[in-house]
Protein backbone atom coordinates (compact mmCIF):
# COMPACT_ATOMS: atom_id res chain seq x y z
CA UNK A 1 0.00 0.00 0.00
CA UNK A 2 2.77 2.39 1.18
CA UNK A 3 4.28 1.62 -2.47
CA UNK A 4 1.76 2.07 -4.40
CA UNK A 5 1.08 5.43 -2.43
CA UNK A 6 4.94 6.66 -3.05
CA UNK A 7 4.55 5.60 -6.36
CA UNK A 8 1.70 7.31 -7.04
CA UNK A 9 2.86 10.62 -5.77
CA UNK A 10 6.36 10.01 -7.62
CA UNK A 11 3.85 10.08 -11.08
CA UNK A 12 2.28 13.06 -9.62
CA UNK A 13 5.31 15.26 -8.72
CA UNK A 14 6.92 14.13 -12.24
CA UNK A 15 3.62 14.89 -14.57
CA UNK A 16 3.38 18.33 -12.17
CA UNK A 17 7.45 19.10 -13.13
CA UNK A 18 6.56 18.51 -16.73
CA UNK A 19 3.66 20.82 -16.74
CA UNK A 20 5.70 23.28 -15.28
CA UNK A 21 9.27 22.54 -17.67
CA UNK A 22 6.59 22.83 -20.71
CA UNK A 23 4.67 26.30 -19.29
CA UNK A 24 8.68 28.12 -18.68
CA UNK A 25 9.76 27.11 -22.18
CA UNK A 26 6.30 28.92 -23.69
CA UNK A 27 9.19 30.58 -26.19
CA UNK A 28 9.05 27.49 -28.21
CA UNK A 29 5.40 27.26 -29.05
CA UNK A 30 4.71 27.16 -32.26
CA UNK A 31 2.33 30.71 -31.37
CA UNK A 32 5.19 32.26 -29.37
CA UNK A 33 7.34 33.96 -32.48
CA UNK A 34 9.35 36.51 -30.57
CA UNK A 35 10.07 39.17 -32.91
CA UNK A 36 8.76 39.27 -36.49
CA UNK A 37 9.19 41.45 -39.51
CA UNK A 38 6.77 41.08 -42.54
CA UNK A 39 6.62 42.63 -45.94
CA UNK A 40 2.98 42.30 -47.12
CA UNK A 41 1.65 43.10 -50.56
CA UNK A 42 -2.28 43.35 -49.98
CA UNK A 43 -3.70 43.15 -53.98
CA UNK A 44 -6.70 45.44 -53.12
CA UNK A 45 -10.20 45.80 -54.90
CA UNK A 46 -11.51 49.56 -53.51
CA UNK A 47 -13.91 51.18 -53.16
CA UNK A 48 -13.77 55.13 -52.75
CA UNK A 49 -16.67 57.68 -52.57
CA UNK A 50 -16.14 61.35 -51.03
CA UNK A 51 -18.31 64.39 -50.95
CA UNK A 52 -16.45 67.91 -49.60
CA UNK A 53 -19.05 71.11 -48.93
CA UNK A 54 -18.75 74.13 -49.87
CA UNK A 55 -17.32 76.92 -47.64
CA UNK A 56 -20.83 78.45 -47.15
CA UNK A 57 -22.15 74.89 -45.71
CA UNK A 58 -23.58 74.06 -49.27
CA UNK A 59 -23.49 70.24 -49.98
CA UNK A 60 -21.12 68.52 -52.30
CA UNK A 61 -21.41 66.01 -54.31
CA UNK A 62 -21.16 62.07 -53.70
CA UNK A 63 -18.51 61.13 -56.23
CA UNK A 64 -17.36 57.70 -56.75
CA UNK A 65 -13.71 57.78 -57.78
CA UNK A 66 -13.62 54.86 -59.24
CA UNK A 67 -16.83 54.91 -61.46
CA UNK A 68 -16.82 58.39 -61.66
CA UNK A 69 -13.36 59.51 -62.26
CA UNK A 70 -11.55 56.68 -63.56
CA UNK A 71 -9.72 55.66 -60.49
CA UNK A 72 -8.69 51.81 -60.91
CA UNK A 73 -10.63 50.06 -58.39
CA UNK A 74 -7.08 47.56 -58.08
CA UNK A 75 -4.35 48.34 -56.79
CA UNK A 76 -0.95 46.70 -54.95
CA UNK A 77 -0.99 48.03 -51.65
CA UNK A 78 2.62 47.44 -50.03
CA UNK A 79 2.86 47.38 -46.45
CA UNK A 80 5.34 46.05 -43.39
CA UNK A 81 4.74 45.10 -40.23
CA UNK A 82 7.00 44.70 -37.05
CA UNK A 83 6.04 42.51 -34.51
CA UNK A 84 7.35 41.79 -30.49
CA UNK A 85 5.69 39.53 -28.04
CA UNK A 86 7.57 41.06 -24.97
CA UNK A 87 6.32 38.61 -22.57
CA UNK A 88 4.30 35.58 -22.71
CA UNK A 89 0.58 37.11 -22.94
CA UNK A 90 1.53 40.52 -24.08
CA UNK A 91 2.56 41.65 -27.66
CA UNK A 92 3.28 44.88 -29.85
CA UNK A 93 2.70 45.19 -33.18
CA UNK A 94 3.74 48.50 -35.28
CA UNK A 95 2.51 48.72 -38.79
CA UNK A 96 2.70 50.96 -41.89
CA UNK A 97 1.64 51.10 -45.24
CA UNK A 98 1.48 53.83 -48.23
CA UNK A 99 -0.95 54.21 -51.50
CA UNK A 100 -1.14 56.73 -54.02
CA UNK A 101 -3.82 56.84 -56.53
CA UNK A 102 -4.96 59.28 -59.66
CA UNK A 103 -7.13 58.33 -62.23
CA UNK A 104 -9.05 60.61 -64.85
CA UNK A 105 -12.44 60.71 -66.49
CA UNK A 106 -15.23 63.05 -68.13
CA UNK A 107 -17.73 64.45 -65.83
CA UNK A 108 -21.53 62.76 -66.72
CA UNK A 109 -23.17 65.28 -64.25
CA UNK A 110 -22.53 68.85 -62.48
CA UNK A 111 -19.74 67.88 -59.97
CA UNK A 112 -19.88 70.05 -56.84
CA UNK A 113 -16.63 69.51 -54.93
CA UNK A 114 -15.59 72.41 -52.35
CA UNK A 115 -16.25 75.80 -53.60
CA UNK A 116 -15.90 74.48 -57.32
CA UNK A 117 -18.31 73.28 -60.04
CA UNK A 118 -16.56 71.04 -62.42
CA UNK A 119 -19.31 71.01 -65.12
CA UNK A 120 -20.51 68.35 -67.02
CA UNK A 121 -18.75 66.88 -69.88
CA UNK A 122 -15.78 68.60 -68.53
CA UNK A 123 -11.98 66.53 -68.08
CA UNK A 124 -11.28 66.10 -64.83
CA UNK A 125 -8.07 64.23 -63.16
CA UNK A 126 -8.22 63.13 -59.47
CA UNK A 127 -5.97 62.14 -57.01
CA UNK A 128 -6.21 60.19 -53.52
CA UNK A 129 -3.27 59.19 -50.98
CA UNK A 130 -3.64 57.51 -48.36
CA UNK A 131 -0.44 56.92 -45.58
CA UNK A 132 -1.22 54.51 -42.64
CA UNK A 133 0.64 54.17 -39.32
CA UNK A 134 -0.63 52.04 -36.44
CA UNK A 135 0.34 50.79 -33.11
CA UNK A 136 -1.50 48.08 -31.53
CA UNK A 137 -1.27 46.12 -28.38
CA UNK A 138 -2.26 42.57 -27.58
CA UNK A 139 -3.24 40.40 -24.39
CA UNK A 140 -3.40 36.98 -25.08
CA UNK A 141 -6.16 35.99 -22.24
CA UNK A 142 -5.90 32.42 -23.85
CA UNK A 143 -2.74 31.29 -24.94
CA UNK A 144 -1.10 27.45 -24.85
CA UNK A 145 0.57 25.46 -27.08
CA UNK A 146 -2.10 24.64 -29.59
CA UNK A 147 -4.11 27.82 -29.43
CA UNK A 148 -3.82 31.71 -28.69
CA UNK A 149 -6.89 34.27 -28.21
CA UNK A 150 -6.28 37.67 -27.64
CA UNK A 151 -7.91 41.39 -27.53
CA UNK A 152 -6.47 43.54 -29.26
CA UNK A 153 -6.02 47.85 -28.75
CA UNK A 154 -4.41 50.14 -30.83
CA UNK A 155 -4.50 53.51 -32.77
CA UNK A 156 -4.17 54.14 -36.61
CA UNK A 157 -3.18 57.29 -37.77
CA UNK A 158 -4.42 57.54 -41.35
CA UNK A 159 -3.14 60.68 -43.51
CA UNK A 160 -5.30 61.32 -46.36
CA UNK A 161 -5.19 63.60 -49.41
CA UNK A 162 -7.69 64.26 -52.12
CA UNK A 163 -8.44 66.30 -55.27
CA UNK A 164 -9.89 67.58 -58.31
CA UNK A 165 -8.59 69.25 -61.23
CA UNK A 166 -10.53 70.20 -64.42
CA UNK A 167 -9.60 72.33 -67.07
CA UNK A 168 -12.09 74.58 -68.76
CA UNK A 169 -10.02 76.37 -71.37
CA UNK A 170 -9.96 79.69 -69.50
CA UNK A 171 -7.70 78.18 -66.63
CA UNK A 172 -7.54 75.43 -64.35
CA UNK A 173 -10.00 74.90 -61.58
CA UNK A 174 -8.93 72.96 -58.47
CA UNK A 175 -10.30 71.77 -54.76
CA UNK A 176 -8.05 69.64 -52.83
CA UNK A 177 -8.46 68.52 -49.28
CA UNK A 178 -7.12 66.59 -46.44
CA UNK A 179 -6.71 65.10 -42.98
CA UNK A 180 -4.93 63.20 -40.36
CA UNK A 181 -7.08 60.96 -38.50
CA UNK A 182 -6.15 59.47 -35.23
CA UNK A 183 -8.22 56.37 -35.85
CA UNK A 184 -8.52 54.24 -32.42
CA UNK A 185 -9.48 50.33 -33.14
CA UNK A 186 -10.60 47.24 -30.91
CA UNK A 187 -10.79 43.72 -32.06
CA UNK A 188 -10.49 40.36 -31.35
CA UNK A 189 -8.07 37.75 -33.03
CA UNK A 190 -7.18 34.15 -32.60
CA UNK A 191 -4.78 31.67 -33.65
CA UNK A 192 -4.27 27.94 -33.82
CA UNK A 193 -1.51 25.59 -34.87
CA UNK A 194 -2.70 22.18 -36.63
CA UNK A 195 1.17 21.51 -36.87
CA UNK A 196 4.35 22.85 -35.99
CA UNK A 197 4.74 24.13 -39.34
CA UNK A 198 0.80 24.97 -40.56
CA UNK A 199 -0.55 28.12 -38.39
CA UNK A 200 -4.28 29.45 -39.19
CA UNK A 201 -4.96 33.09 -37.81
CA UNK A 202 -8.13 35.24 -37.77
CA UNK A 203 -9.66 38.24 -36.03
CA UNK A 204 -11.90 41.36 -36.82
CA UNK A 205 -12.56 44.82 -35.00
CA UNK A 206 -15.16 47.74 -34.76
CA UNK A 207 -14.12 50.78 -33.40
CA UNK A 208 -15.83 54.24 -34.16
CA UNK A 209 -14.95 57.71 -32.44
CA UNK A 210 -16.45 61.18 -32.35
CA UNK A 211 -14.06 63.50 -31.51
CA UNK A 212 -14.17 67.43 -31.01
CA UNK A 213 -10.34 68.40 -31.80
CA UNK A 214 -11.15 71.91 -30.84
CA UNK A 215 -13.87 74.93 -32.04
CA UNK A 216 -12.73 74.69 -35.82
CA UNK A 217 -12.03 71.08 -36.07
CA UNK A 218 -14.11 68.01 -35.33
CA UNK A 219 -13.92 64.45 -35.83
CA UNK A 220 -16.62 61.29 -37.01
CA UNK A 221 -15.46 58.06 -37.92
CA UNK A 222 -15.99 54.51 -37.73
CA UNK A 223 -13.28 51.12 -38.64
CA UNK A 224 -14.48 48.04 -39.54
CA UNK A 225 -12.16 44.92 -40.32
CA UNK A 226 -11.21 41.86 -40.68
CA UNK A 227 -8.85 38.94 -42.02
CA UNK A 228 -8.26 35.14 -42.12
CA UNK A 229 -4.75 33.74 -42.86
CA UNK A 230 -2.77 30.46 -42.84
CA UNK A 231 0.76 30.55 -42.53
CA UNK A 232 3.70 27.92 -43.22
CA UNK A 233 6.75 28.01 -41.07
CA UNK A 234 8.86 27.05 -44.00
CA UNK A 235 12.31 27.50 -42.77
CA UNK A 236 13.39 28.66 -38.86
CA UNK A 237 13.59 32.01 -39.54
CA UNK A 238 11.86 32.58 -42.83
CA UNK A 239 7.73 31.75 -43.21
CA UNK A 240 5.42 32.95 -45.99
CA UNK A 241 1.83 33.75 -45.39
CA UNK A 242 -1.44 34.00 -47.03
CA UNK A 243 -4.40 36.06 -46.18
CA UNK A 244 -8.05 38.05 -46.75
CA UNK A 245 -8.43 41.04 -45.56
CA UNK A 246 -11.23 43.42 -45.41
CA UNK A 247 -11.50 46.98 -44.46
CA UNK A 248 -14.37 49.99 -44.49
CA UNK A 249 -13.41 53.08 -42.96
CA UNK A 250 -15.91 56.09 -42.96
CA UNK A 251 -14.59 59.90 -41.85
CA UNK A 252 -16.84 62.67 -41.58
CA UNK A 253 -14.31 66.07 -40.64
CA UNK A 254 -15.16 69.71 -40.42
CA UNK A 255 -12.27 72.12 -40.46
CA UNK A 256 -12.53 75.77 -40.59
CA UNK A 257 -16.26 75.70 -42.00
CA UNK A 258 -14.80 72.84 -44.30
CA UNK A 259 -16.67 69.53 -44.32
CA UNK A 260 -15.48 66.39 -46.15
CA UNK A 261 -17.09 63.13 -45.94
CA UNK A 262 -15.51 60.06 -47.21
CA UNK A 263 -16.16 56.17 -47.33
CA UNK A 264 -13.71 53.95 -48.27
CA UNK A 265 -13.21 50.23 -48.61
CA UNK A 266 -10.71 48.02 -49.44
CA UNK A 267 -10.39 43.89 -49.87
CA UNK A 268 -8.63 41.23 -51.16
CA UNK A 269 -5.72 38.57 -50.66
CA UNK A 270 -2.37 39.35 -49.01
CA UNK A 271 0.46 37.69 -49.34
CA UNK A 272 3.29 37.83 -46.63
CA UNK A 273 6.77 37.28 -46.11
CA UNK A 274 7.59 37.01 -42.86
CA UNK A 275 11.06 36.76 -41.08
CA UNK A 276 11.37 35.21 -37.65
CA UNK A 277 13.97 35.82 -34.96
Amino acid sequence: MNKTVFTTLAVLLLSGSAVAQNQDNWQTWPLADHFTVSANAFFQNLDTRIRLDASDASPGTTVDFEQNLGMSDTETLPGLSIGWRFAKKHRLQFETSDLKRSGSGIAATDIRFGDEVFTVDLPISSFFDISVIGLNYSYSFVFDEKKEVAIDLGLAVQDIKFGLMGNEGLGIIEATSGLTAPLPTLGLRGGYAFTDKWIGKAGAGVFSVDLAISDEEQLNGEVINAYASIQHKTFEHLHFGLSYAYFDVGVDFKESGLVSSMNYKYQGPVVSIVAVF
